[in-house]
């Protein structure tokens, strides 16, 4: 069998979703359709593999795009970044091209992203809307940041509500002390003499 190290597939039923989850697997057999995008990781024990059996794999069952994605820098792959369209039934390698800041990138059009490889770091920018997606450990700690940022604010409206209860009970307390009778200020009268 063979699992790619990442996929995306759309237009995926239910039933394909349940699949999925049953197997642990994108079985597509049961699915229906090949996934429109593979993308391989290098390692020492699958770039063999990667280049040859997978690569045949993917263009026989209509894999739309096969990346690959090498963090040395191009050990296993011979280059840092890969990306191949399929067209009748063969792999064209994509053109990739280095921008301002030295990053290697080519755009997928399956995913409609752009992917590049930055000083060893695989990432995706989203040329709609402008922005670069973040990874993984970033949207972890940009959720992080949120809930702490969640969390003083609750915080900040705690303890406006406390002292806004606090200031309620002290006017409560002193309209109380208005409202008793105070001796000194109607002093009773005692018998006439």
């Amino acid at each position: 069998m063979i699992a790619p190290d990442c996929y995306v597939a759309f237009g995926l039923t239910p039933e394909a979703f349940q699949s999925i989850r049953r197997h642990s697997a994108y079985l597509i057999w049961e699915v229906g359709k090949p996934p429109e995008f593979v993308l391989e990781i290098g390692s020492p024990g699958t770039k063999r593999s990667d280049l040859t059996t997978k690569r045949v794999v993917y263009a026989s069952i209509g894999v739309s795009e096969y990346w690959r994605y090498d963090q040395t820098g191009g050990d296993f792959y011979g280059d840092p970044l890969v990306g191949e369209r399929l067209v009748n039934g063969e792999y064209q390698r994509l053109s990739l091209r280095e921008d301002a800041k030295g990053r290697i990138r080519a755009h997928s059009d399956a995913i409609n992203l752009d992917i590049y490889w930055d000083d060893g770091e695989l990432r995706f920018w989203d040329p709609v809307a402008k922005e670069r997606l973040l990874s993984h450990s970033e949207e972890h700690a940009a959720r992080l940041a949120e809930r702490a940022r969640r969390l003083e604010a609750e915080s900040r409206a705690a303890k406006a509500r406390a002292a806004r209860l606090a200031a309620e009970s002290r006017i409560q307390a002193a309209q109380t002390r208005l409202a008793e009778p105070h001796p000194h200020l109607h002093p009773q009268r005692g018998p006439s003499r």
